[in-house]
């Protein structure tokens, strides 16, 4: 380059720059440090094109001290049965916090009356969604209660593969070639579950019984529909599209974009003996579109933490999450795999919350293994005591080339666990009752797990999403030598079933409460009574007066079981037959046990059957 030109360069660049001093001289200091530096170009050149951005707000609204903590004592008494029972059984302490307290309203109505729309909200983050010009953005951050603007990050979602060809397969007439042995007959799905464990489990007459599982994915097309899951009940108030901003999960016009969630969907809750069976068709459900998968180009991270946040208003324990994000939107200020440590992207952040407010989120490792990119994906990242990040291996065990893996960037074992994703049953999202296919993907390894965490759930209802995470880990078929590959291998769900011991005072609530339950679960009216095993562990009082009750889902309390003394170490039981306070069986449905002592609680589900 001749130095003329290089020194005309430097003279353009130079006055490009005092222009723009000039240009930030102008705005106020207060509305310049408010503004992300990657909005400023929209600012000082008063773009007319709307991006999206986050505004992030300087407190929910509250006026000192006494003011907040009454906030938050109505925050905790608007808690849901399920919510409050899981935060108890997780030992979430405080029960509520910050987060848990919605963005202020009146905060809301200053963008509307400034003309901008917010599409996303989140209360956890206290920041909302909007579209805002250049003009706008100036505007924005003048409002006093505004802390910070800055950019909605987008990213690639993961590889996702087409489903095979669809089939029709028959019912097997009763007694044709069933598995020996086997109390329900799985069809093409016995595979995939017996590479778990999961027959066994089932076999022990846990299927997912009483817990909520809430599914995050694409769309749900036929749903209804489908002979597989038909007969599944999920109430519309469990059922939300946060893309489009209403509760319909379906759109039969549009199939392309809306197969995914009703694939991943059928690996849990699918129910057609002899033809299809999930991995927990026994749990209750809630669906949640977060994804738009019609186009290729990189996505908002907005939708799947509003989902995440939906989810523990509903109570839900499980979160199954099989999508996830990479690739981050390239503009050289924002997420590369260094950040890839569990606690950077926002999902991520979004998927520690979910889990410190007690809900076990199992998400894909990602489809990325044989590409540029190959590490694990955004939230999967997440810290292994709070989330299962799952990988793919085929029939044989063999890990699957398109696999993400490992090490997180902060050098922790990722994935956690593997499950079938190389030719993968799946139900039919196509509009056919009767048809199935296969798909390959860490989409589908990801609800197998999800479904066998259900059904550890049922059994041992006192167990903290942690805990059941160790059991499934501690059993493994690679336990003692974890890789970057598979993690901790492929789960064995009787093994796991027999990790408990009821040896010594488990931790549980919120703080020193131990409770088991020992027998059947679900409750039959002709069965057995369940016994209930419940003591002060060592970090709580000598001695404490303590009393056990059962609660149904509403709240209300069912049943007096036992009230006294309890001492620190030293397990007490009694035992419950269904029967209410007024000698009456009760209904069919989720039941809670629930044990306090010195001001805290401790809640295991238990289901009753007529």
């Amino acid at each position: 380059m001749r130095l003329g030109v290089r020194r005309r360069i430097m003279v353009a660049m130079l006055a490009g720059a005092l222009c723009t001093a000039t240009a930030l001289a102008d705005l106020p200091p207060d509305v310049a440090r408010k503004l992300d530096g990657r909005l400023l170009g929209a600012v000082l050149a008063a773009d007319p094109e709307p991006r999206p951005v986050w505004v992030t707000f300087t407190d929910k609204g509250e006026h000192g001290p006494s003011d907040l903590a009454a906030r938050l004592a109505v925050a905790e008494a608007v808690l849901s049965p399920r919510a409050r029972a899981r935060r108890d059984r997780a030992g979430v302490d405080p029960v509520v916090d910050y987060r848990d307290l919605p963005v202020h309203g009146p905060y809301l109505e200053r963008l509307h009356n400034l003309g901008l729309t917010p599409y996303g909200v989140s209360r956890w983050f206290n920041w909302t969604a909007v579209r805002a010009d250049g003009e706008q953005l100036v505007r924005l951050a003048a409002i006093p209660s505004v802390a910070r603007i800055e950019p909605v990050l987008l990213a690639r979602r993961t590889t996702v593969f087409p489903a095979d060809p669809e089939r029709l397969v028959p019912s097997r007439p009763p007694g044709d070639n069933e598995p020996e042995g086997a109390g329900i007959d799985y069809g093409q799905t016995l595979g995939q579950l017996a590479q778990i464990g999961v027959p066994a489990v089932h076999d022990s007459g846990y299927v997912g019984g009483g817990v909520l599982i809430c599914v995050l994915d694409e769309g749900f097309n036929y749903i209804h529909k489908h002979e597989a899951l038909r007969d599944l009940s999920i109430p519309p108030g469990r059922q939300r599209d946060f893309v489009q901003g209403d509760g319909n999960v379906q759109d039969t016009t549009a199939l392309a974009g809306y197969s995914h969630g009703t694939w991943t969907l059928s690996m849990i809750a699918g129910n057609r003996p002899g033809v299809y069976v999930g991995a927990a068709y026994g749990a209750e459900f809630a669906v949640g579109r977060t994804e738009n998968s019609f186009s290729e180009t990189p996505v908002e991270m907005v939708f799947w933490g509003m989902g995440a946040e939906w989810a523990d208003s509903l109570g839900a324990d499980i979160v199954s999450s099989s999508v996830g994000y990479f690739d981050f939107d390239g503009s050289g200020n924002d997420y590369t795999y260094q950040d890839m440590n569990g606690h950077t992207t926002v999902v991520s952040r979004a998927a520690q919350i979910a889990a410190s407010k007690g809900i076990l989120v199992v998400n894909s490792v990602g489809n990325e293994g044989s590409g540029p990119w190959h590490y694990l994906i955004a939230p999967s990242d997440v810290h292994g005591d709070s989330m299962i990040a799952v990988g793919a291996v085929d029939a044989g065990g063999t890990v699957a080339g398109f696999s993400s893996f490992g090490p997180s960037a902060d050098g922790r074992i990722k994935p956690d666990l593997a499950a079938r994703g190389v030719g993968a049953a799946i139900a039919s999202a196509s509009g056919n009752p009767n048809a199935y296919s296969t798909s390959n993907g860490t989409s589908f390894s990801c609800p197998l797990v999800a479904g066998l965490a259900a059904c550890l759930m049922q059994a041992r209802p006192a167990w903290t999403p942690a805990r059941v995470i160790r059991a499934l880990r501690q059993t493994a078929s690679r336990a003692t030598q974890p890789d970057v590959r598979v993690g901790y291998g492929i789960p064995n769900g009787l093994s796991a079933l027999s990790w408990d011991s009821t040896a010594g005072v488990p931790v549980g609530g919120r703080g020193f409460i131990g409770l088991a339950l020992i027998g059947p679960n679900p409750l039959r009216s002709d069965g057995a009574p369940v016994q209930i095993r419940f003591a002060i562990g060592e970090a709580g009082p000598a001695t404490s007066a303590a009393r056990v009750r059962v609660m149904d889902a509403q709240g209300r309390v069912v049943a007096d079981l036992w009230s006294g003394e309890l001492r620190r170490d030293a397990w007490t039981t009694v035992s419950w037959n269904g029967l209410g306070s007024k000698g009456r069986r009760v209904g069919s449905g989720l039941y809670f046990i629930t044990a306090e002592a010195g001001g805290e609680r401790i809640s295991a589900r238990i289901v009753s059957l007529r």
